[in-house]
């Protein structure tokens, strides 16, 4: 695998190469984090149900997601390394190794079902090749697909995905800039209806690598991300790869 540089503020970050640590003891703290000695790792670029999310019950298919990565943790030899910096609670993010043969951790738990994509580095191919094996697995009701919790919302009636990280898909009514931030509305009504929205900065930034929001309006999308009731469910768009154009897919 090769070093990356992934920027973060002013800085960058360069991913360490795949570690030769003692992976034996891993021990799945979630269904994607474990932790090996006092050591506390986080996968890269995708989500499993956890007990960590602020809610006030449980959700769905939690423990059947931390037993599938312990089942691989324990059966399947890997490698890891560094792919951006530590989170905010310190732990290590990372990206499993994957060859020809064998696929990374992340791909396993995608397809069985157990974690979702959640784009979060630089590695757009990498985060690409998950979308796909999603893909599948949804179309397939594999592990938590299977479960109404994690359906696909529809923009138009997206109420009941606030306060969870979820897939909704629709049509863009509008896409504009307003102040400090691009939206891209769902509905007619920017007060009630779904909406996703990003930075100005980033707005600029994803313009000159190729990719204007301003182009997707009329666009059918699948958007991904942590749904807030800001004026309606609204996601904060952070990463690109939160975004599918439906009419590509």
């Amino acid at each position: 695998m090769r070093r990356r540089a992934f920027l973060t503020g002013s800085a960058a970050f360069i991913a360490s190469p795949l570690s030769a640590a003692n992976t034996n003891g891993a021990v799945a703290l979630s269904g994607d984090r474990f932790r090996i000695g006092e050591d506390d790792f986080q996968l890269a670029d995708i989500l499993a149900p956890s007990l960590y999310a602020l809610q006030s019950m449980s959700p769905p298919y939690v423990n059947e997601a931390k037993e599938h990565l312990q089942q691989l943790l324990t059966n399947s030899p890997f490698e890891f390394d560094d792919i951006a910096p530590p989170t905010r609670w310190g732990m290590r993010v990372v990206r499993t190794g994957e060859s020809e043969k064998t696929a990374s951790l992340e791909q396993r738990l995608i397809a069985a079902g157990a974690a979702r994509v959640a784009p979060q580095t630089d590695d757009i191919a990498f985060i690409e090749r998950l979308l796909t094996v999603e893909r599948i697995a949804r179309q397939g009701k594999k592990g938590l697909w299977s479960l109404d919790a994690y359906q696909v919302f529809d923009a138009d009636n997206a109420t009941g995905a606030i306060g969870g990280y979820h897939l909704v898909e629709g049509s863009v009514v509008s896409a504009r800039k307003a102040r400090s931030r691009f939206y891209l509305n769902f509905g007619d009504d920017y007060r009630t209806d779904f909406t996703a929205s990003t930075t100005s900065i980033l707005y600029r930034r994803w313009v000159k690598a190729g990719f204007d929001l301003a182009s997707l309006q009329g666009a059918r999308l699948r958007i991904r991300g942590f749904v807030v009731d800001i004026n309606g469910p609204s996601v904060d768009l952070t990463h690109e790869s939160q975004i599918e154009d439906m009419s590509i897919v």
